[in-house]
Order: C-alpha cells, then structure tokens, then sequence
C-alpha cells in the first residue's frame, strides 16, 4: 500500500532518488495511476504524529504531476448538458419550466433526439417511483396537513424542497408508487436525497441532500398514527425516537379535535396500519439516530433488511467515470457506491430498484437509460471564486503530499477498493449486504456478478464546496475538521464513529489550508 508522506519527506526523498516509480496511463499528459485508499476525502500525508494508522511499511510513490497545470484528475468535463438547467437559484428553470411533463413519450417519438432523452432522464429523476411500494398517499399528505408547525410544508423542516407544481402541496422527491393492498402510494424519487441547496442558495441537481434528516421524517409517519391511538404508549418505544416526533406528540396531546381530525383522515388506512408489523425499539433508534444527509438503506421496514446496522452518507451524482476513463486510470469498473462495488451505472439503478422493492421491468438497462445518460451529463456547479496564490499553493500540496497516490482517477477518485485497516475509519460498513462476510450477497440480492467488497472506495473530490459531511458515514462536517484544522465531532452512537482518515493533518496549518483551499476550487 501507497503511505502518504509530508511535503518535505516527499521532495527530500526525490531529490535523493529514492522514490520508485509505478507507471500508468497518461490521461490529459499527467500520470494517473496508484489510485488506493481514502474513506473519504482530502489529501494525503502521514497520519497524526507521522505514523500510519495500520502501522503499515512505506512503499514505492510516483513521482509528482507537474504544477503548473491542474492534475490530470481535474481535467475539466466537457458539456453533455444539451442546454438544461441543473443549477438555478429558480426552480422553475431547474423543472424547465413544465418541460419535463410528457419528455419520456416524445423521446420514444424522436428516439435519435439527445435533448429530448436528457429531459425524459431528468423527468425520471423527479418524478419516477420504479413500480416500488411507497408510503400511502393519504398519509403523505396528512402529516404536513395536521403538523405544519411541526413539520414544516410538504416536510420542509426535514431537509425536503417543496415542489412548486404539486396542487397537492408536496415535497420533490415525491412520485406515485405501486399500490399497497390497493391503496394509492407515494415513492421517493432520486430527487429527494439529490435534489441540494447550494452555499449560495441556489438549487443543484446532482448535489447531495445533506439536511435531508431520513430518519426523522420516516419516524414522524410512523409514529404518528400510533401516537393518535388512546393506547399508545412512548415507553413502547425507543426514547430518542420519542424525542425526535415530540413536537408532533405534544400537539395531539389533549387536543380532541385534532385527534378525531387525523382519525378521520387515516381511517381508510386502518387496515393497512393495524397489519403492519411495527419498528423494533432497536430500529426505531436507529432511524433516530441517524444524522441528517445519511441511512442504512438496508434495513426494516425497507423491503430489504441484511441485519445489520450500516450507515451511508448521500453522496453526489455529478462526474461519474466514462468508460473509457475507467480503462485509462486502472480502474477495474465504474466502482459506484461507499462499497465499490457497483460496476457500471445500469447495475447501480438497478440495484435501487431491486433494494426498493421495485418493478423488475425497471431492471432493464434500455429502460433506465434516459436516467442513466441524464446523470452522466451532469457536472458539479461551478464553485466560488478563491484566492489564486492559496489554490496554486494548495495544488502544489495535492501533487508533492502524495494524495495522487489515493486521488488520481477520474475526478480525484481511486482505482480500488480500500480496506477499513488501510485508513481507520469506521467499518460497520463492511458488513453491509452481508453481516457474515462470507463474500455473498444476502437477503435476495445476490445476482451472481455483484460482489461485497467489505472495503471502502476513495471517493471523487469534486464539488466538495457545497457538501456538508465527509468520510463515508458523513460524520465529519467540513474539511477543515476532515484536516484536522477544527475539532471533529464525537458521535458515540454505533456506525457513526469518526476516527480515521489522519492524512494530511501533519502537513502544516499553512499547507492544510492551502490544500482547502485547492479542494474546493473544484
């Protein structure tokens, strides 16, 4: 394994011949090789008090990318976008102004129309449910309806976007899903978790919902129902999970009226609701715990449940690999998801759809493909203007700490799947999709080619100015926590450890910003 050295180690140690060098592809004129390790982002240097956090051997580096110019994992994109807007301070242009509506049967018209496939893709992106069994619509509706002092409208104090087109009064993310005993349904859409606000307030497809609190929104429809019952009982239930719907539990208490009202609207749901086995106290605390812009997408009451408790943050959408960029850096495949192990962007939607419980039909490669051309064309939004001397100062960084031995695939990210050792951080994540770790995929998922990695992927470093967490659970907010410039947060709660990840914090403080400083210039 590569070890990140300090600035000085690395040109003391060139300067003196004693670096090996690792050929690989040129891409853009640069060397793009040595991808490893990383759970998430930032440069690499030694870890705190100079030593690796695997205490593993210092191997052979590569020899630095020339300075003058950007590494060759920042080479810019070219334009896919066919004139969409992806980012806009107006949502309406974001929803191109009714455009979408219809966009999927006039691209099936006109199948040799790009413009019209990105439309139909972005179309899919707000408002497809993949045939999955979402929440009853009635209950959808009467949470925001009865709570909005709670709540927010159309969920809003959890992180969702208000649609401005829904006459029904609800979030983005939302879209018709399949019936549940023949009651309507609402699924969530990709929209919900990568529809963003940016910094500057504007709006971002692509870019991850980090205030989108999951896990406190599933909780208020779940428990609120309950909650309206004369036999509910909070000891019944986890008490974080009590404390994340108390808003909604003190506005019904000793409230009649408001009680009958929600009785009134749930009533066509009183089978439903009496029929569905309830969250273990376990899990409830689990859903409450969780920080906002992050889940286990494999647990109850989801249609898929491996056991155990992992926890992913969301992660943005924007500079996915091409295949050819994959073949030029090393990689052995898309390598999408926290876990690497998701081989190309068809078999990525896929597997939402089948972890979602969703229609076979949507499997098909050639029915995802508007939504898989769509997010490949998009780019992370352009970031704001930084100082010129500190991002120059930052790339030098970048180039001499060794953070091309992690970083230098195609928009900063690695070539292979790193081991939880290699880099410290939290590794509940290595038993995700199969708690034994036997190398098969449980609970229905194995499809005889996806694999688990039990490992973390360095992930692409690109946007990093309009997220707000780091490391692959998102237990880290800045990157300046990430470089140990700021304190990290101490979150004792299980998966969400944020240890790890030292490299870079023995640079100096002037170096350390310096390279924020280039990060975020991306």
């Amino acid at each position: 394994m590569p070890t990140c050295l300090s600035t000085d180690q690395k040109v003391d140690k060139r300067r003196r011949g004693e670096l090996g060098v690792e050929m690989r592809p040129l891409v853009g004129g640069f060397v793009a090789g040595c991808g490893v390790w990383i759970a998430a982002l930032a440069g690499c240097s030694a870890a705190p008090g100079g030593a690796r956090p695997d205490g593993a051997s210092e191997p052979a580096a590569l020899p630095s990318a020339p300075l003058a110019t950007e590494p060759a994992p920042f080479a810019p994109q070219p334009d896919l976008s066919e004139g969409l807007v992806n980012t806009s301070a107006d949502l309406g242009a974001l929803l191109e102004h009714g455009a979408l509506a219809g966009a999927c049967a006039a691209s099936r018209a006109a199948p040799d129309d790009r413009r019209l496939l990105l439309l139909c893709g972005k179309s899919m992106f707000f408002y497809e449910g993949f045939g999955t069994i979402g929440i009853p619509e009635a209950l959808v509706d009467a949470i925001p309806a009865h709570f909005e002092d709670q709540v927010g409208p159309s969920f809003s104090a959890y992180g969702l976007i208000p649609d401005p087109t829904s006459s029904q009064g609800r979030a983005l993310g939302f879209a018709p899903g399949a019936p549940l005993e023949g009651v309507p349904t609402l699924a969530l859409t990709c929209a919900a978790c990568h529809l963003g606000v940016l910094p500057d307030g504007r709006y971002a497809v692509g870019a991850p919902n980090h205030d989108y609190r999951y896990g406190d929104h599933m909780l208020s429809i779940l428990l609120a129902p309950a909650a309206a019952s004369p036999t509910f009982d909070p000891a019944d239930h986890h008490p974080d999970a009590i404390r994340a719907v108390q808003g909604i539990l003190d506005a019904l208490e000793g409230d009649l009226w408001l009680q009958v009202q929600l009785g009134i609207d749930l009533l066509p749901l009183l089978g439903i609701l009496n029929a569905t086995a309830p969250m273990s106290i376990e899990t409830e605390g689990h859903y409450a715990h969780w920080l906002s812009g992050t889940m286990d997408f494999l647990i109850a009451p989801l249609p898929v449940d491996d056991g155990v408790h992992t926890v992913s943050k969301t992660s943005a959408l924007w500079g996915f690999p091409t295949a050819d960029e994959q073949g030029a850096s090393g990689m052995p495949h898309a390598m999408l998801a926290w876990t690497g192990s998701g081989h190309s962007l068809d078999d990525f939607l896929a597997g939402f759809v089948t972890i979602g419980g969703g229609d076979p039909a949507w499997q098909d490669p050639a029915a995802l493909a508007p939504l898989r051309e769509y997010l490949l064309s998009l780019t992370p939004p352009a970031p704001p203007a930084g100082d010129p001397a500190a991002i120059a100062r930052g790339e030098a960084v970048f180039s001499e700490a060794g953070c091309l031995d992690c970083h230098a695939g195609p928009r900063g990210g690695g070539d292979r799947v790193n081991t939880f050792d290699e880099i410290g951080t939290d590794d509940a994540l290595a038993r995700w999709g199969d708690p034994a770790l036997s190398g098969v995929l449980c609970c229905g998922m194995d499809d005889g080619v996806t694999a688990p990695t039990h490992g973390v992927k360095s992930p692409r470093l690109v946007g990093l100015w309009a997220m707000g967490r780091f490391l692959h659970n998102g237990s880290v907010r800045t990157l300046d926590e990430l470089l140990c410039l700021a304190p990290r947060s101490e979150n004792p709660v299980d998966a969400f450890g944020s240890q790890g990840h030292g490299f870079g914090c023995a640079l100096s403080e002037g170096e350390r910003r310096d390279l924020v400083a280039f990060l975020n210039a991306h």
